[in-house]
């Protein structure tokens, strides 16, 4: 069949499917596996934008009450069209493929995966929504305090899932699943920092994590060699301090509701930083600063100058350069009490079509 059509007519016809049908159509024939794998129709196709929504099922009023079984507290929602299509709606895919989705939470994602944990029995899952494909791994040894997962689609199929097992004084105590070997390895790291000015707040980027720390550092812990580096940072971390990548760079972005700054890491030996760009809420909505509207930002467009911000109840694609909104979505509603806690954007790729494969 693909022999019958031209080869640059395919790659437009297939750079307009969605990804799921994209993954399947590997499947076709050596020169579609061929072409849907390849870096340039990667290029052609927009980021798939995704996220997980906290559910606060204190805001659905009597539902509990009349014996309706209450929804997660968290899931998982992919965004119609992806980053480049104008904004739309963020919809829950049908997860009915997992047998376990129902007797487990979703504890982590990154990048097109999902860490799944169920207490009952003990068992941690893998899920990859795009393909509708999930492995359960081995139960980790110890008990875990706080897990990670660790995912590139551009870099490899392969990920690896990061469990805190203990604290040290100025470090933990790990096991690390590594799905290329299918097993467990246990690690010792050394912050260079008191654990106790640790956050959970991480970014996974170039096989390393990135940890803030509310001692105004971001520690890089690097999951090959397991060695720390920590970097003093140009502003104060709080609860709404994030770390991310633009364009193989490290930046961090600072806000307090009403004001983001944004800042470069230009020299790591040196931990020079530059800052970038400062939004504020009448940047974003014309007029906002006098209407009591807050953002909280979310994430780096990986390849542009676009930063997503969350104000309820919508994801805003906003351009630094430009100064103005490029897209939205609709992630849930005030009345469904929803709250968008984590935001991923990713290519498709052959990796991630080969995850758990």
């Amino acid at each position: 069949m693909a022999g019958e059509v031209d080869e640059d007519v395919l790659t437009e016809i297939l750079a307009r499917l969605p990804c799921r049908s994209l993954a399947r159509f590997q499947c076709v024939s050596t020169s579609w596996r061929r072409i849907i794998s390849s870096d340039y129709l990667r290029r052609r196709l927009p980021l798939i934008t995704s996220g997980v929504l906290y559910h606060d099922d204190t805001h659905r009023g009597g539902d509990a009450d009349s014996g309706r079984r209450q929804r997660q507290a968290y899931t998982y929602a992919c965004a119609s069209g992806g980053v480049g299509s104008g904004g739309g709606t963020a919809e829950a895919p049908d997860m009915g493929f997992f047998p376990r989705h129902d007797t487990s939470t979703i504890i982590d994602g990154c990048n097109g995966l999902l860490l799944y944990y169920s207490s009952r029995p003990t068992a941690f899952h893998v899920v990859n929504p795009t393909t509708r494909r999930w492995a359960e791994l081995p139960p980790p040894r110890a008990r875990t305090l706080l897990s990670v997962l660790a995912f590139d689609p551009c870099a490899s199929q392969h990920y690896r899932v990061v469990c805190f097992t203990g604290w040290l004084p100025r470090g933990a105590t790990i096991e690390v699943f590594d799905s290329e070997r299918g097993a467990w390895r246990d690690h010792e790291v050394d912050f260079g920092l008191d654990t106790d000015a640790m956050s959970a707040t991480m970014h996974y980027s170039g096989g390393a994590l990135h940890v803030l720390a509310y001692s105004g550092h971001v520690v890089r812990v690097d999951l090959d060699t397991m060695a720390c580096a920590v970097t003093a940072l140009p502003a104060p971390v709080s609860c709404r301090a994030r770390a991310g990548h633009c364009r193989g760079r490290l930046r961090f972005a600072s806000s307090d509701g009403a004001r983001l700054r944004i800042w470069e890491l230009k020299d790591a030996a040196g931990g020079e930083w530059a800052l970038k760009n400062e939004i504020g809420v009448s940047d974003v909505v014309p007029g906002g600063a006098s209407q009591s509207i807050t953002f909280l930002f979310m994430a780096f467009h990986p390849e542009r100058e676009l930063v997503y911000l969350w104000s309820p109840w919508k994801l805003l694609a906003f351009d630094v350069v430009e100064r103005r909104v490029e897209e939205e979505w609709v992630f849930g509603s005030e009345k469904d009490g929803t709250h968008l806690i984590q935001v991923w954007l990713f290519p498709f790729s052959r990796h991630l079509a080969n995850a758990l494969a």
